[in-house]
C-alpha cells in the first residue's frame, strides 16, 4: 500500500495509461461486449466467473482472486485496457483504495513494476490448485453445482451425458468458454514480447529470448488432476529452466500452473493484422 501511495504521489496521471509516466503504453482492443461479460461473470471460465459473481455480490475477493480474473482481462487472454477493469474493481469493491487499485492493475498487466509478462495465470489449473474440489465455484455459480469434480473447472469438456445429469448444457444454461486460453495467452506473450521489446529502458531483454515460440516447447510444469485426468492441451504457461527460478522466488503461486484443455471456440485476431503473422 504505501509503496503504491508513494509511486501514485504528484503523479496525476496514476490511473491512467496515456500521459502516465511510469506507464507501459499498450494498444489494448476496445471491445465492450467482452468486457461486459468479464464484469458480469459470463466468459464461460467457472474459476473467473465465480470471482467476479462474488465481487458482485458481496463486494471483496481473495487478493489472489483479484489477480486471476486482472490477468484474464488484460495480457492474459482478453488483451482489454487495465483502466476498464480498474474501473469495475473501483465500482464494486467495498475496500477499493485509489492508488492501490491503480497500481494493482498496472503491475498485473505488466503495465509497470512487474515485467515477467511470461509467467500467466490459467483461468483452468490456478483455481483447481487453489481449490481442487470446486466448492468456490459451486457456491457462487449454482448451475454448475451437480458437475463432479473432474469436470467442475473445464465443464466444456464433460461429456452430453454428464451435463444432462447435472442438469446444465453447456452453450445452454451456462455460457461456453470465449476464448480459446492457450491459444489466446500465446498470442498475447508475443504481442506484449513485441511491445517490449521497443522499450529501450527494459532491463529484462536478456530473458525475452527465454520464451519459447513454439507450442510444444511451452509447455508448463503443471500438474495433473486429483482424479488422474491429464489436459493433451497446449500449457497455460511458459516454462523455461533460465527463469524457472526467478518464477518460484517471486511469484510462487505461478509456480504450478495445470494445463488447460483447449475449448473450440473462434481464435482471437490480432488488431492491425492477423493472428499468423506473428506465430
Amino acid at each position: 500500500r504505501e509503496f503504491f501511495y508513494t509511486a501514485a504521489t504528484n503523479n496525476p496521471k496514476f490511473d491512467q495509461m496515456e500521459g502516465n509516466p511510469i506507464c507501459v503504453q499498450i494498444p489494448w482492443d476496445r471491445n465492450p461486449e467482452a468486457l461486459a461479460k468479464w464484469a458480469e461473470g459470463q466468459t464461460g471460465y467457472p474459476w473467473i466467473d465465480a470471482i467476479m459473481t462474488q465481487l458482485r455480490q458481496e463486494g471483496w475477493i481473495h487478493h489472489l482472486a483479484r489477480h486471476a480474473v486482472a490477468c484474464f482481462l488484460t495480457r492474459g487472454d482478453l488483451w482489454i485496457s487495465w483502466e476498464s477493469g480498474m474501473r469495475v474493481f473501483e465500482e464494486l469493491l467495498l475496500d477499493a483504495d485509489f492508488s492501490v487499485n491503480a497500481g494493482s492493475w498496472m503491475w498485473l498487466s505488466c503495465s509497470a513494476f512487474f515485467q515477467q509478462f511470461f509467467h500467466c495465470y490459467c483461468p483452468v489449473g490456478f483455481g483447481r490448485r487453489t481449490d481442487p474440489t470446486g466448492d468456490y465455484i459451486r457456491r457462487y455459480i449454482p448451475k454448475l453445482k451437480e458437475y463432479p469434480n473432474r469436470y467442475i473447472y473445464e465443464p466444456w469438456n464433460a461429456p452430453e451425458a454428464v451435463q444432462k445429469a447435472a442438469n446444465c448444457i453447456i452453450g445452454v444454461d451456462y455460457p461456453k468458454p470465449m476464448v480459446n486460453h492457450a491459444e489466446a495467452s500465446r498470442l498475447n506473450i508475443e504481442r506484449i514480447k513485441q511491445i517490449y521489446q521497443q522499450l529501450s529502458h527494459y532491463k529484462g531483454l536478456s530473458l525475452l529470448a527465454s520464451v519459447p515460440t513454439n507450442p510444444e516447447d511451452a509447455k508448463s510444469p503443471g500438474m495433473d488432476d486429483s482424479h488422474g485426468h491429464s489436459s493433451s492441451s497446449a500449457s497455460c504457461s511458459l516454462k523455461h529452466s533460465k527463469v524457472a527460478t526467478l518464477r518460484k522466488r517471486e511469484r510462487p503461486e505461478l509456480e504450478s500452473e495445470e494445463k488447460c484443455s483447449r475449448p473450440k471456440v473462434q481464435r482471437p485476431c490480432v488488431a492491425g493484422g492477423n493472428v499468423n503473422d506473428i506465430q
